[in-house]
């Protein structure tokens, strides 16, 4: 190939300390690649060459697999959310307090962000396939568990297990994707999974609310747990390892295996050299060091907390209270506006942040600059903010309940630009530490979103809900700061912190 990679920072480096402070495609420009994608750029990362290397699997099986991530990604919020229209006939059911019933939302929400910090490092030595279907098998006892409970003491317990058994797909999603995809195919492809995690808890209230009104709430838990029984007995033969060691002793001493080893042959040969070690429990939070990552990571905890959490612990009991509306009606109120906004949202985020990625390494004799991506979350930045105060003020005015409807939707789709941008983002920085920053993205949405029940009605209900909610969309515009000081000194920060020195070899 012609074609000279690199730039003068690059070829100014020395040894093994530039291998070190550069991303997986700064690494590539040193040597001259092998592979090329359609454009005549190099590959990143490079596959193998043995045809059970997942980067090698044809294009069916690669979103074959995508889509049953993505499908359980989409699971995980659906779990959580299919109730959340029927909140105050649940409240009667168990006789509590109708403000006390989003307390069964909150515990779901807590668990599914702690439980990551436990699957993704077993994930990592032992492989994503047995994570994902462990985990799938304590959720589908769990969440059916629910619908049994008798109390509402079991009834919450019942939920603590649930989140932690769908919890693993919620952060593992992104480690796979960057398993099977190539970098200049991540933004397209983390969108498809990212725009399923984003619309589980937007699809479900539309069938939640109906669903309780004719079938009773507790087919609220029911229908999850055969959804997902199901989804595990497709992957028991429809998802094969995606986790491929890629150093140099592995590759020396692999063999390739048939596609029925892929599935039942446990650690074979893909992961011979990977170990466990008991400080990968606490790997998410040393990402936090790395300004890619942290700031990327309180913009994204913010946002989906006000964007999409905020509508689904009061839509049911504000639009009660002021509309009026049936649990069916409420469960279509909720739902629809965010699943429309966020769908609008990948349309454009995905495919866009793919094609300011091409257009700089054209512009730049090939070389990929992760903060590439960023503009094409610009939008978000005023999109976010606007829709809450609209969901808000609207609430407080009484208007039509077609303009908080609107604020959900804006809202919504600023938060879908902000998701697939910052996961592709890190990923592009970070690829093999994926799963651990799919770990920490996860637990800061989950745990910054617990409390939300238990402060945002109270709060609306002292200062006025137009101005709780303004309250609320500033700080998710202060947030945006950090994200903006990317876009201008990412670069710098990245190659004055180094990479990190652990999963090298994926």
């Amino acid at each position: 190939m012609a074609e000279k990679y690199g730039d003068d920072q690059i070829e100014s480096a020395q040894g093994e300390h530039l291998a070190n402070t550069i991303t997986e495609a700064e690494q590539l420009e040193k040597a001259t690649p092998s592979r090329l994608d359609q454009h005549g750029l190099a590959l990143i990362p490079q596959p193998s060459h043995f045809k059970d290397d997942p980067l090698n699997w044809p294009q069916w099986r690669k979103w074959l697999v995508l889509l049953q991530v993505s499908f359980l990604a989409l699971l995980g919020p659906f779990n959580s959310a299919v109730v959340n229209p029927a909140l105050v006939p649940l409240a009667k059911l168990y006789h509590i307090p109708t403000n006390e019933a989003p307390y069964q939302t909150t515990t779901v929400i807590v668990a599914v962000g702690v439980a990551p910090l436990l699957w993704v490092p077993l994930a990592n030595v032992y492989g994503r396939r047995p994570i994902y279907l462990i985990s799938m098998l304590i959720g589908i006892v769990a969440t059916a568990g629910t619908g049994a409970s008798r109390t509402w003491t079991e009834l919450l317990v019942a939920r603590v297990f649930s989140g932690i058994g769908v919890g693993s797909a919620m952060a593992l999603g992104v480690a796979t994707v960057n398993d099977i995809f190539f970098l200049h195919e991540r933004g397209t492809k983390m969108g498809v999974w990212t725009v399923a995690l984003t619309n589980g808890a937007h699809v479900a209230p539309v069938i939640g609310g109906y669903l309780a009104q004719s079938a009773g709430v507790r087919w609220c838990y029911y229908l999850p747990a055969i959804i997902n029984g199901a989804t595990f007995l497709v992957m028991l033969v429809g998802f094969p390892e995606t986790l491929f060691s890629r150093s140099a002793a592995n590759l020396e001493h692999h063999k390739e295996r048939t596609y029925s080893q892929m599935l039942f042959s446990f650690r074979r040969n893909a992961l011979r050299d990977r170990k466990f070690n008991p400080r990968d429990f606490v790997r998410p939070f040393e990402m936090l060091k790395y300004p890619s990552v942290s700031l990327t990571f309180t913009y994204y905890t913010i946002c989906f907390a006000f964007s999409s959490i905020l509508p689904a612990v009061t839509v049911a009991i504000l639009f009660t209270r002021i509309y009026h509306f049936k649990t069916g009606t409420i469960g279509l109120m909720l739902g629809l506006p965010l699943l429309v906004g966020s769908a609008l949202g990948e349309f454009l985020s995905g495919p866009l942040s793919d094609w300011f990625v091409y257009r700089y390494a054209k512009r730049h004799g090939g070389h990929r600059k992760p903060e590439s991506r960023l503009p094409a979350l610009l939008g978000s930045l005023l999109l976010c903010p606007a829709g809450i105060i609209i969901y808000g003020v609207c609430l407080q005015k009484q208007t039509h309940w077609m303009g908080p409807v609107m604020g959900m939707a804006i809202s919504s789709f600023g938060l879908q630009l902000v998701t697939t941008v910052c996961y592709a983002y890190v990923s592009d920085c970070y690829k093999p530490q994926s799963g651990e920053i799919g770990s920490l993205y996860n637990f800061g949405r989950q745990t910054f979103s617990f409390p939300m029940g238990f402060y945002a009605l109270p709060f609306a209900s002292k200062v006025g809900i137009d101005w709780a909610w303004i309250t609320l969309a500033l700080l998710c515009a202060l947030s945006s700061l950090g994200v903006v000081a990317l876009m201008f000194c990412g670069e710098k920060w990245r190659k004055q912190m180094g990479q990190p020195n652990f999963h090298k070899d994926i």
